[in-house]
């Protein structure tokens, strides 16, 4: 039980702003960074309550379009913009180099190009313009729904990765001790959390889930020579994106 929880806080302190006590990720051995993929959709319905809260509280005083502003910024502010900064340094790295290690070396650096850019732009847009047809609709089910499934996705991509960069990074010690247990825990509880809030919903973002994994798994493998935590931040960040577009794309043709 104490490691589920260490398991657990680690989990919440890599994914949300969130303060853990004892710091946990600090004394982490690499066993616990990889259990703690088995809560990473319970850590994105986490994110997902916050929003239904601060959506509840907004919405009645404020413009659809200015409420999904918010929820958006109030999506980046819970996570730390640590996704966002993953699918910022993947465009860049495949946009702007032509060899793997020149790829690599172009993620790693701190520095944002045209590419990275225009991704954070392109998904801010698709977030807002998703968020805004729900909160019109009324059907917020995907609010809660769409951080946890997007979560499931980086475990899936990462079971099995190898991990890019020979001199090691944050993601390494994450995949290196990933086992089965990790994929099915989290499925399972996925799949919990979505049959309780909408089963219709869960049918449909399984699908998406698995080959947004798929197509991650393949990027960092074609063009980085493995994963690393860009990719499963940028697996995370358009997981969500193509989710709330399909369910705001579902509201308004019925």
């Amino acid at each position: 039980m104490k490691n589920l929880i260490k398991q657990f806080a680690t989990a919440v302190s890599f994914l949300t702003v969130f303060p853990v006590p004892q710091g946990p990720t600090r004394s982490a051995v690499s066993a616990d960074l990889a259990g703690s993929f088995s809560f990473f959709p319970l850590v994105g319905l986490i994110v997902g309550i916050c929003s239904i809260i601060v959506a509840i509280a907004i919405h009645p005083w404020m413009p659809t379009l200015l409420s999904a502003v918010v929820l958006t910024t109030l999506l980046v502010i819970l996570t730390r913009g640590l996704h966002l900064d993953g699918l910022a340094d993947l465009t860049d790295g495949i946009g702007g180099g032509y060899t793997t290690e020149r790829r690599l070396a172009i993620m790693k650096d701190s520095n944002i190009g045209t590419f990275g850019s225009l991704a954070l732009v392109l998904a801010m847009l698709f977030k807002v313009a998703s968020l805004q047809a729900l909160l019109e609709s009324g059907h917020w089910a995907p609010i809660l729904l769409v951080p946890s499934f997007g979560r499931l996705a980086m475990v899936f991509a990462a079971y099995k990765s190898t991990y890019a960069r020979p001199e090691g990074g944050l993601g390494k010690p994450f995949l290196e001790h990933m086992t089965a247990k990790q994929p099915w825990v989290s499925t399972i509880s996925a799949c919990v959390i979505g049959l309780m809030i909408s089963p219709g919903l869960t049918v449909l973002y399984f699908p998406v889930v698995i080959l947004c994994a798929v197509l991650f798994r393949l990027i960092g493998r074609r063009w980085l020579g493995g994963m690393t935590g860009d990719v499963l931040g940028a697996t995370n960040e358009v997981t969500e994106i193509i989710l709330f577009s399909l369910s705001a794309c579902a509201v308004n043709q019925f």
